[in-house]
């Protein structure tokens, strides 16, 4: 599946999410600091490692590639763009090969989703070379104006799988060869990385989600 978002279970806690972190400590650790929250997502490099672990998700469930960041960091340099980009077939195959006792040291075998990273690599890398683009983040940031927007979703239940906006994203991401980056994966990065904050409303997050975006310089969109 490509949501954070798995069939809930019986909890005590008080935040929304915790019927789908399951009492998983880092699980819960990224929902409560990094998801939504744009401090997480401020280069390049950064964005380019949320999209391509969200491309790795499709299908699957984020806890399964949350637990294996670390291995995907080391897999791709630290996803460093012009290191990625210089990738080569013998790099996948290594990885496709790896053994280890523990599957979170592990990337998730699949070739074409490994070989999206290289590809989607090399394509920020000649766009940004060729001045097509200012900077991998400035150009993701134009499809909701370069201003975060704050939704008022009274449940989770309410949370679309994708908007107008990660439909253009991803339209556009394609248009310029990208892969693995479907309007439901575009959402999912837009969600994650602050594009969007999706806490629903009243909320404890959702109101210091609120909070920081009255401060932040460039405004913020309310719906």
């Amino acid at each position: 599946m490509d949501s954070i978002f798995t069939e809930p279970i019986e909890s005590s806690s008080n935040e929304w999410f915790h019927n789908f972190v399951q009492d998983d400590p880092i699980y819960y650790d990224y929902m409560t600091s990094e998801w939504g929250n744009e401090k997480y997502y401020q280069t390049d490099n950064q964005l380019f490692e949320k999209l391509s672990l969200e491309g790795a998700q499709s299908g699957l469930s984020w806890r399964t590639i949350l637990h294996k960041r670390d291995a995907y960091r080391r897999a791709f340099h630290q996803f460093d763009i012009d290191r990625v980009a210089n990738m080569t077939c013998s790099d996948i195959d290594k990885l496709l090969t790896q053994e280890s006792d523990n599957p979170t040291e592990l990337v998730v075998r699949h070739r074409g989703k490994l070989e999206s990273v290289i590809n989607n690599a090399k394509i920020i890398k000649s766009l940004k070379i060729q001045g097509t683009i200012p900077s991998f983040k400035e150009y993701l940031w134009t499809f909701v104006d370069n201003k975060p927007i704050l939704n008022s979703w009274k449940s989770f239940k309410d949370i679309p799988s994708k908007t107008a906006e990660s439909e253009a994203m991803s339209k556009d991401l394609k248009k310029k060869g990208f892969k693995f980056v479907g309007p439901t994966t575009a959402y999912a990065f837009m969600q994650s990385c602050g594009f969007v904050i999706d806490h629903p409303v009243g909320t404890r997050l959702w109101s210091e989600a609120e909070e920081g975006l009255k401060a932040r310089e460039g405004g913020y969109q309310q719906r």
